[in-house]
């Protein structure tokens, strides 16, 4: 059965308490109604398995809506994880639909935060900030700093996608701080990678430092391949003579199945190789594998990084403005000059009826396909694109 089909099947179900085992044994939660939503959302949990348990134990008395809210939570959480990115929107929106249809508005933020850092990976600021803004206003009136950190953490990646490491720094810093790195854990381990970058490029490198030495004091052996990944790399990064464990941390089995995790070490590998004076065709490869993992995912701040320290190794993989975009179709190109004025996505569903959301679609696709992750990089390209025809 499909989420949708279990929303579906799911209307006419009443809200009630729910203890949830996975096949594993461990137990994932006991909760009578709702009262707030602690903790971090997110962790390697075996979300399939979780699916398949709720259906199949649906008509029982301990599988009630409640908990298939958590089990689609769970399939949302590892499609992010693992790259179906347009699979875990889908899963949102379906447990969006069942805490709404159902009253659990205490089980809404988690759906809200994976959207919004999908959006805010994928360039979509207008979209993420309004999503980050719901998770902020949800934690306020209900007092959880926890869940605002999410919230913080969303900023943090779009300022990182606008090149503004100083205001993605002080985002980070805020989670993942000396203050704050105990009380959490869970993401502070997980943005590990995002505070040393912020750090060393905002000229932090002792602040670097200080936090591997937080994450060296962790018990390393309890960790998952993916917070291995990360961990490893945060400590190589700020102990510039460990840059080489990288390459073995990127053979820790299982990282195929962590795409943009992969992708984002393959890139921060690269480009300390290219400043650092290592091999430049190891570069290269890295920087290729995630350019197109980037693509694939269609992260465009991503990949338009991942394109310039490409370049920047002499590989040009870039074709010249005038045919991007000849590449997009009419009504892309509509939206396009649209958005090139400083129409947002609302005003430019307004003018030629559609949603803004379908609005969002479509710039997505413009993006990827020029290749550009900002509406100041859209009006230049269509400004060249132009300049060109001219000529």
């Amino acid at each position: 059965m499909s989420a949708k089909g279990l929303a579906e099947t799911l209307q006419d179900e009443e809200p009630a308490s729910a203890a949830f085992v996975p096949t594993g044994g461990q137990r994932l939660s006991a909760v009578g109604p709702v009262r707030r939503a602690e903790g971090p959302a997110f962790s390697d949990m075996p979300a399939r398995d979780l699916m398949n348990e709720a259906l199949t134990r649906r008509g029982h008395a301990s599988c009630t809506t409640e908990t298939a809210i958590h089990a689609v939570m769970a399939l949302c959480i590892d499609d992010l994880l693992t790259g179906a990115w347009d699979e875990a929107l889908r899963l949102a929106e379906t447990g969006l639909e069942l805490c709404d249809l159902h009253g659990y508005h205490e089980l809404q933020w988690p759906f809200w935060a994976v959207a919004a850092i999908i959006a805010a990976l994928r360039g979509d600021d207008q979209q993420a900030r309004e999503l980050a803004d719901k998770i902020t206003d949800w934690a306020r009136r209900r007092g959880s700093a926890i869940v605002q950190l999410y919230a913080l953490y969303v900023h943090c990646l779009l300022a990182q996608s606008r090149g503004d490491f100083e205001q993605a720094f002080q985002c980070i810093s805020r989670i993942a701080g000396p203050d704050t790195f105990a009380g959490n854990l869970p993401l502070a381990l997980a943005a590990s990678l995002d505070f040393v970058e912020c750090a060393i490029r905002t000229a932090r490198p002792d602040v670097a430092r200080a936090y591997v030495s937080m994450v060296q004091a962790v018990d390393l052996r309890v960790f998952s391949p993916r917070l291995k990944l990360l961990t490893e790399c945060a400590i190589a990064l700020a102990h510039s003579g460990k840059v080489g464990h990288i390459e073995r941390t990127l053979a820790i089995p299982g990282l195929d199945d962590l795409p943009f995790d992969r992708a984002r070490v393959q890139l921060a590998y690269a480009e300390r190789l290219r400043r650092g004076g290592g091999s430049l065709r190891s570069a290269r490869s890295h920087l290729t594998d995630a350019l197109c993992i980037f693509r694939d995912l269609r992260a465009l701040p991503w990949q338009s990084r991942a394109d310039r320290e490409l370049r920047g190794t002499g590989l040009v993989s870039a074709r010249t403005a005038t045919a991007r975009v000849e590449t997009l179709t009419p009504q892309e190109l509509a939206i396009a000059e649209l958005a090139a004025s400083g129409l947002t996505n609302k005003q430019i569903g307004a003018r030629i009826y559609l949603s803004h959301r379908t609005v969002s679609t479509h710039l997505s696709r413009v993006f990827d396909k020029l290749g550009i992750s900002t509406r100041a990089a859209l009006r230049d390209a269509l400004g060249k694109a132009l300049a060109d025809q001219a000529g």
